[in-house]
């Protein structure tokens, strides 16, 4: 390949994300759709007896976050929301027991894909995957949230957007 035609690839090159690697630092929530907009969408087609049952534990269970903290210290990766405790999962995507400030229960994961990063929460009720994906240009974060419950009509998605915090 001509030298010319390298130099002007190479800029392009070095900004695609690496394939599996996890993002890591620490973010600030810099925009969010209305999730209450959102839950209400998702759950209108359930009958009148369990819309608001649903609705009240999609919103009580996926609250803002404002700060988002990433790791990989060894085979390990490490996720702390806010000032919560932080989640420590192997990186080789096997789930281990966590058990959140309410009490209640999950299996949590955490792997790789071509896409970023996937931590998944799995409860008797259902489950949550946060599908991590870093800009390398602007070094700010997307996070996608899907929720999946034999319970709801279909999956609940929404995309929170993260901007890098000193």
């Amino acid at each position: 390949m001509p030298r010319r035609r390298l130099s002007r690839l190479l800029p392009l090159l070095l900004a695609l994300p690496l394939a599996g690697q996890v993002p890591a630092g620490s973010w600030s929530l810099a925009a969010a759709p209305d999730l209450t907009a959102v839950i209400n969408a998702a759950t209108a087609p359930m009958n009148f007896l369990t819309r608001p049952i649903a609705r009240s534990r999609l919103k009580q269970t996926n609250p803002l976050r404002a700060r988002i903290r990433i790791a990989h210290p060894g085979s390990e990766i490490t996720i702390q929301y806010d000032d919560s405790p932080a989640q420590h999962m192997p990186d080789d995507g096997s789930p281990v027991a966590w058990k959140r400030e309410d009490g209640e229960s999950f299996m949590i994961s955490a792997r790789t894909d071509p896409d970023g990063l996937v931590q998944t929460y799995k409860a008797e009720d259902g489950e949550r995957s946060n599908r991590f994906r870093l800009d390398p240009a602007t070094g700010s974060l997307a996070l996608t949230v899907t929720i999946r419950s034999g319970r709801l009509p279909g999956p609940v998605t929404y995309t929170l957007s993260y901007r890098p915090s000193s």
